[in-house]
């Protein structure tokens, strides 16, 4: 059964140019330090954020719920989500769905609870989703997945226009194609035509789930953007 909350008065059929989905299951302490960065970064530019979690009673869900729902409480712009666990790629279906349905963006970002958002993360990735997506890279391949970080899949870079590209030799299809699933930003409609979403199986969490989006990416002829280099986020060590 999925719970759902949000400050009162907030018109949440109100259209926003991005909507960013904050996906987490326990990790209060690194979430105390990753998710204010976030909602500040999305206040800034207008968009909504809509956090989801599935935290088990056994995993101190009481304590993290009760946190989310004051940040919920105290900021407008933000939906909190509370469900049963359920697997990785049943959850962010159920966000990219529900992102489309109260706030029709132009532009999706789901990301994890261990990143921090550095000041211009969200402005500096709408401007080169804006300015290159569709548009041909260096490695052949066209601009589709755009993320801020840069530490959490391997592979040789090139300097494309103050970011990064994955070069076409040295990577295999899943870094060519896309980036972990730690940041992941697109138009609406490459998620729902290219991506179409994440995966999913009987497990909670699976590489399954995770890395076919990637080839999907790939497969269609795209390829992904870091946008500023990855200094616009920082991983929490967790």
């Amino acid at each position: 059964m999925i719970f759902t909350r949000h400050k009162r008065g907030v018109n949440i059929l109100s259209k926003v140019e991005l909507a960013v989905i904050f996906a987490t299951y326990g990790n209060l302490s690194v979430v105390k330090q990753a998710l204010p960065t976030v909602v500040q970064e999305t206040a800034r530019n207008n968009a909504a954020l809509i956090i989801h979690d599935s935290t088990d009673p056994g995993d101190g869900r009481d304590e993290k719920w009760n946190h989310l729902k004051r940040v919920s409480h105290n900021n407008k712009h933000v939906f909190l989500l509370l469900s049963d666990n359920m697997s990785m790629g049943h959850a962010r279906n159920t966000c990219l769905y529900l992102a489309q349905e109260l706030f029709i963006p132009d532009y999706i970002c789901i990301m994890e609870d261990d990143h921090r958002l550095e000041v211009g993360a969200l402005k500096s990735t709408l401007s080169a989703m804006k300015r290159h997506y569709g548009k041909r890279a260096p490695n052949g391949l066209l601009f589709g997945l755009f993320t801020v970080c840069n530490s959490c899949r391997g592979g040789p870079r090139a300097k494309f226009e103050g970011h990064l590209f994955p070069k076409l030799h040295g990577n295999d299809i899943g870094s060519l194609g896309g980036t972990n699933s730690c940041f992941r930003c697109a138009p609406t409609s490459h998620w729902n035509n290219v991506l179409k979403g994440y995966d999913t199986d009987e497990y909670l969490i699976s590489q399954y789930q995770t890395r076919n989006l990637n080839h999907r990416n790939y497969n269609k002829g795209f390829t992904t953007l870091i946008v500023a280099g990855g200094s616009k986020a920082k991983r929490i060590e967790n």
